[in-house]
């Protein structure tokens, strides 16, 4: 993956963003998918430390 052309994509769209006054949208943007993400990545949904129930 060529991560200078997404650096250059994302620093345009930030400079966009900035110069109409918007950048408080794109913050809101970017800490509404940090939240998904880090509720995502929780580990109640990775399953319980019993994956092999013993027959005892």
């Amino acid at each position: 993956m060529n991560l200078d052309k997404l650096m250059a994509w994302v620093v345009a769209v930030v400079l966009l963003l900035s110069g109409t006054g918007n950048l408080d949208v794109l913050q809101k943007w970017v800490w509404k998918k940090q939240a998904k993400v880090i509720y995502e990545s929780r580990s109640s949904i990775w399953g319980g430390p019993r994956f092999f129930h013993s027959k005892h």
